[in-house]
């Protein structure tokens, strides 16, 4: 053990001395008189695709195009010192291929058009490409190339059912495949979560049984892990695959699990932080996460990875394995991802503090029987292709399947250990065709179908044996099947162009069932949806009829109804408006509605239930007195589960904001600034409770003002005939505990029952730049992407007061940024990311402890051979990625032995520490 412990430390060391150099200030050597830099290049010849990967890297010019238009080209290399439009022109030369400009200085890949002389093919859109998604506006790089917009027709971005554009007047951010493996997180969740937009709260691994703010996360029986944009749950972002929905997962169906998509597979992640039920219908209230999978690559390539804390015994292992293969209309691609990684426990983490017993004088087991982070296990298989039937039409088809197993140990405030073993199997199928109906217009369909089955057993440990069968054995079956046919073109022709639209339909069906094997089914049903959309882009004004300063102004209309078996209709619009002053400068803003379903665990719910201890134990447990000495002693009901009849959460979103992209003298520059408004009615959820205290409050508060609760919330002194009303609408007898009797209730608690009565309103600003300069050391790039809140208040009911929850406990605080500084030269890369999270108190009572701010940095250094050496050294890479390069430990925060929560807030810090990954790829 001494052994490892010392070679951890050196590792470190090491680490820590290669990521010296980033912190130089390199732009101090910038050359001020050179107007076009340049940069080393050493790229072998390849497939096309790869090579502009490759090419992008080394210039740090964002390099976008379609694997349809580069499937089965081959590139011839380039060597030598260029600038980056030099160097694309010459890897571009004869194949056939065009580069053209787009904001923020990326450079857009198409074929040639044909009014140019060119014969190149230009198939129709393939199924990645044509669902509701487009590309950006794109100027020509050629001199001679007439002064009109052109549409880059074979790019395609999330937020939109039009081909060939994509309606600006949202804020999108998408992350090329280099930089999400460029960013040190070993997971698409560890990604995600790193976004300052995306809250860490919800379902995740960082719980052991979820979170007593949020009563989704308690269904998390599998560990998984959710998005949750704009801190509004995990019901509140649409989560796609190339466009398509993927089953939900947990014991109630409420989130697409991140956890089971493999980061080898990914091509690019796209997130749109606006409403989008116009165009995706259900889900998409905080916005939208699409993960865009590789669907095209040449030749082999075999990545494998080690990693590990430096302080604990926490390691992981990772192996990928890419094959494929592209000819002239088409390709096939095959990847396989294995990941293992063991647990980390309280024991590991001796500075985060443990919650005492339930029984004072009782003794809590050994802190490596809690795990921070459960141990896991996963294998990923992703197979597409595509291929060009005819120059009308193309087919697609997609399949992706993950297994995951964990093993979880826990113990609480009983002193009782646990141990959960978990299994969830995950599968998407999705099928697309294209066809090219004329000049302009298309037909698309696709069809998909998901499935998630998941197990999970609980074995309770007794005098330090485990027993062989479970305590509990519980099965989820959700699956997902659906239908698109969609119809997209030009309407007509205005001044400022043409006028784009599209209309489809959709058909879907869902199912879901949790049994508890041997003692009750507690969800079982489906759904049936249907629904009808169409968008419109109308550009008033364009380069043909600009004014000053009115280059641009375009109107986007979009609307989709939805039909729901189970609770009716919703109708959701969306207004967009695009406005460009000047070139490389766009005003933006959105209106929009949207709406969330319940899932289908909360809607065809049969777990309602509940427990009676007595009051006064209660409220020991909170350390408070009894509201009045007539509940001294009586017996107090705390009801759980989900009311009937449930409707859709439904939404308003209002986003507003600039963009803007320039450069002077070798200097690129992006800024883009978003201000949203987001009011979410109807919630689905658990009463919040004033000042953001525990559920056990809610009785002191209501007698003390019984306005602050929804009618109904507390009930004081049921009478016979209510407390027998309430037992029989439970479907799991009441558990009684520690002596309480049914005969003496003074107390009936239903602020845990979720219903439609809560309401959130969040506004905030987003703020992202990003800044790009040549200098003799290589290129460098930086900038920052930050998220501040300005409210976050939640609401009982439409009688109660709205209560801030900002800056509290378990809840999203006012400002979290992550910033980040890049040296590239050549094949070498160096890369560091800050985070920070600013400080907040654990609840807004006066006088409330605060929780420190937390900062941490993460920094990664790669090498890529490429064509530099020969033999068994070309095509190979080596990375060093360090998360926490400084061991920040999270900041204290209260614990909660009834939720297994130690001493710091899993919302909003990781308990992991500094973790060192060494990653060897090789491509063939």
């Amino acid at each position: 053990m001494q052994i490892k412990e010392s070679f951890k430390r050196a590792l470190l060391s090491a680490a820590a001395l290669s990521f010296a150099p980033v912190l130089a200030p390199y732009t101090a050597f910038a050359d001020p008189q050179s107007e076009e830099q340049v940069s080393q290049f050493a790229i072998p010849s390849q497939g096309m695709g790869d090579a502009l990967r490759l090419f992008s890297r080394q210039s740090g010019t964002p390099i976008l195009f379609s694997e349809d238009v580069v499937s089965g080209k081959p590139a011839p290399g380039l060597e030598g010192v260029f600038s980056p439009d030099a160097g694309l022109k010459q890897l571009l030369n004869g194949s056939g291929l065009e580069a053209v400009a787009a904001p923020g200085g990326a450079r857009i890949i198409r074929e040639v058009p044909a009014s140019s002389g060119s014969s190149s093919r230009q198939p129709p859109l393939s199924k990645e490409q044509s669902e509701k998604a487009a590309p950006s506006q794109v100027k020509p790089l050629k001199e001679d190339s007439p002064d009109s917009v052109l549409r880059a027709d074979k790019v395609t971005v999330t937020g939109t059912s039009l081909r060939g554009l994509a309606p600006e007047s949202s804020p999108l951010q998408v992350y090329g495949r280099d930089e999400v493996l460029g960013s040190g997180a070993t997971s698409l969740d560890q990604f995600i979560r790193a976004l300052p937009q995306n809250f860490g709260g919800g379902s995740t691994e960082f719980t052991t049984i979820g979170l007593p703010n949020d009563s989704n996360s308690r269904q998390n029986n599998t560990s998984g892990a959710s998005a949750n944009l704009r801190g509004l749950g995990s019901r509140g972002t649409l989560v796609l695959i190339n466009g398509n929905r993927m089953a939900p997962t947990s014991e109630i169906g409420d989130f697409v699990d991140l956890s089971l998509i493999p980061m080898a597979a990914i091509e690019r992640v796209e997130v749109l932080t606006d409403g989008a039920s116009s165009i995706y219908g259900g889900d998409a209230v905080a916005g939208v996460i699409n993960f865009i999978l590789r669907d095209d690559f040449e030749g082999a390539e075999t990545t494998a990875s080690y990693g590990s804390v430096t302080e604990g015994g926490m390691e992981e292992y990772r192996f990928s394995q890419t094959l494929g293969s592209a000819w002239e209309s088409g390709n096939l691609l095959g990847t396989y991802e294995y990941s293992s990684r063991d647990n980390l426990t309280l024991a590991d983490r001796p500075e985060i503090g443990l919650f005492a017993p339930r029984v004072e004088g009782d003794i809590l087991p050994d802190a490596r029987f809690l795990d921070l982070l459960p141990a896991q296990e996963r294998h990923s298989l992703l197979l597409s292709g595509s291929q060009q039937v005819n120059p009308k039409l193309s087919l697609s088809a997609s399949a992706l399947y993950s297994k995951r197993d964990t093993e979880r140990t826990r113990f609480n405030r009983n002193t009782s250990i646990d141990v959960y073993e978990t299994e969830s199997e995950g599968l998407t199928l999705a099928f697309g065709v294209d066809y090219e109906l004329g000049a302009s217009w298309a037909a698309s369909f696709d069809a998909s179908y998901g499935q998630i089955r998941n197990k999970e057993g609980r074995f309770r440990i007794e005098d330090g044996t485990r027993p062989d069968d479970p305590v509990d054995d519980v099965r989820t079956e959700s699956d997902l099947w659906s239908l698109d046919l969609k119809l997209d073109g030009n309407l007509f022709r205005l001044p400022g162009g043409p006028v784009k639209a599209a209309i489809g339909g959709h058909l879907r069906k869902e199912a879901f069932t949790n049994d508890i094997l041997g003692q009750q089914i507690t969800a079982d049903g489906d759904r049936d949806v249907s629904a009808l959309y169409a968008e419109m882009q109308v550009p008033l004004i364009g380069e043909e009829n600009a004014l000053p300063g009115v280059r641009r102004l375009e109107l986007n209309l979009s609307g989709r109804v939805d039909d729901y078996s189970d609770f009716g209709t919703s109708s959701n619009p969306k207004v967009g408006l695009l406005w460009s002053p000047a070139d490389g400068v766009n005003v933006r803003g959105s209106y929009s509605t949207s709406f969330a379903p319940p899932p289908l665990g909360r809607a065809f719910s049969l777990g309602r239930t509940g427990q009676l201890l007595p009051y006064d134990f209660m409220l020991e447990y909170i350390e408070q007195e009894a509201p009045d000495p007539s509940l001294s002693g009586t017996g107090y009901i705390q009801v759980f589960g989900t009311a009937k009849d449930l409707d859709p959460e439904t939404s308003e979103t209002f986003t507003a904001g600039v963009d803007a992209t320039w450069s002077r003298g070798g200097h690129d520059w992006t800024v883009s600034a978003t201000y949203y408004d987001i009011s979410f009615e109807g919630r689905l959820g658990a009463t919040p409770i004033p000042q953001g205290q525990l559920d056990i409050a809610a009785p002191g508060i209501a007698w003390n003002d019984p306005g602050a609760f929804p009618a109904g919330s507390v009930v004081f002194f049921p009478t016979a005939q209510e407390i027998d009303d309430l037992l029989a609408s439970f479907d799991i007898p009441i558990a009684l505990f520690f002596g309480a009797t049914l005969d003496n209730v003074g107390v009936i608690n239903h602020v845990n029952v979720v219903r439609n009565l809560a309401r959130t309103d969040t506004s905030g600003l987003d703020l992202q730049l990003d800044y790009g300069t040549d200098t003799p050391l290589g290129r460098l790039d930086a900038g920052i992407n930050a998220n501040h809140i300005l409210d976050f208040t939640q609401q009982a009911s439409a009688g109660t007061a709205a209560v801030e929850t900002l800056n509290t406990y378990l809840n999203p605080v006012d400002l979290t940024l992550r910033g980040h500084a890049s040296l590239c030269r050549g094949g070498l890369t160096a890369s560091m990311f800050v985070n920070y999270i600013d400080s907040y108190q654990v609840d807004r009572t006066e006088g409330a402890d605060g929780i420190s701010s937390w900062t941490t940095v993460d920094a990664t250094l790669s090498y890529d051979f490429g064509a530099r050496q020969a033999g068994w050294l070309s095509g190979v890479g080596l990375g060093l990625s360090v998360t926490n390069l400084f061991d920040e430990a999270p900041p204290a925060s209260p614990s909660d032995g009834g939720y297994s929560m130690t001493a710091y807030d899993p919302t909003n810090a990781s308990p992991l520490g500094r973790f060192v990954t060494f990653e060897v790829r090789k491509a063939f």
